[in-house]
């Protein structure tokens, strides 16, 4: 595989750096396992994936192999597994959850991480939007970030935040100047610390979190497609989804004959 030259291709057609890796993985992943870049073996190891991982994981993996198909200029490309919508998650960021790790973080002095954690909770940004964010771009209210697509849009930061974060953070810059996979481990590293669940404590996250809130407070559907820079309206409805439990909790409450 041409590892580095293939990266490079998939960058110029706008995928993300986090996609551009879990591809550039499953590929090198792929070699290791012994599999061959044909169609026999990319259906033998669809195949084992199946076995082996859920229908999300696997359709991942087949992306990557069609995108590498499609770079490779291959003939053939793998269908991907049908999955039915989930009307559900498993797991939640809660308002408690998220006030006790901004606690933490601010008693330990860990102003940065502070920061980090109001700024995608309050904006929704995705953790790739987040990366572009800088302290001046808080103290001018707002931040024209490259989205999904090179699609640039306009983030704005709430007032509140803004007055919280300027009167105790100084740092000039980047707010975090880390890639997504340590901002990734170190989240999970304070769901550890602070004895907090490590499910809900991861980037997106604080996006559906965000969206959830806003939600609450408007009921206004198209503003917060808007503000979440979706070009469906029903890419936005699956940041509202219950949890399981409370599904289960509701339904319980509703049939009592």
């Amino acid at each position: 595989m041409e590892k580095e030259k293939f990266r490079t291709w998939m960058k110029r057609r706008g995928l993300s750096n986090s996609t551009v890796s879990s591809y550039v993985n499953t590929l090198e992943l792929f070699e290791r396992d012994g599999f061959r870049f044909t169609f026999e073996d990319a259906c033998r190891y669809k195949e084992l994936q199946m076995q082996q991982n859920k229908p999300g994981t696997v359709n991942i993996r087949i992306h990557a192999l069609n995108k590498y198909a499609e770079y490779s200029k291959a003939r053939w490309r793998l269908k991907p597994v049908r999955i039915q919508n989930q009307q559900y998650v498993e797991h939640q960021l809660s308002l408690t959850q998220y006030n006790k790790l901004l606690s933490c973080l601010y008693d330990d002095g860990n102003l940065r991480w502070w920061v980090a954690i109001k700024v995608l909770a309050s904006t929704g940004v995705r953790i790739s939007e987040f990366l572009q964010i800088r302290l001046d771009d808080l103290r001018r209210g707002y931040a024209d970030v490259c989205g999904k697509g090179t699609k640039y849009r306009r983030v704005w930061f709430p007032s509140k935040l803004r007055q919280e974060v300027l009167s105790e953070y100084h740092e000039e810059g980047y707010l975090l100047p880390y890639s997504d996979g340590v901002i990734r481990k170190r989240l999970h590293a304070f769901a550890k610390k602070y004895k907090l669940p490590k499910e809900p404590l991861h980037p997106h996250e604080f996006r559906a979190f965000y969206a959830r809130h806003v939600y609450e407070k408007c009921k206004d559907l198209k503003f917060l497609q808007d503000l979440l820079g979706h070009a469906s309206v029903q890419t936005t409805m699956r940041y509202l989804r219950k949890t399981s439990k409370g599904i289960s909790r509701r339904i319980s409450q509703i049939v009592k004959w």
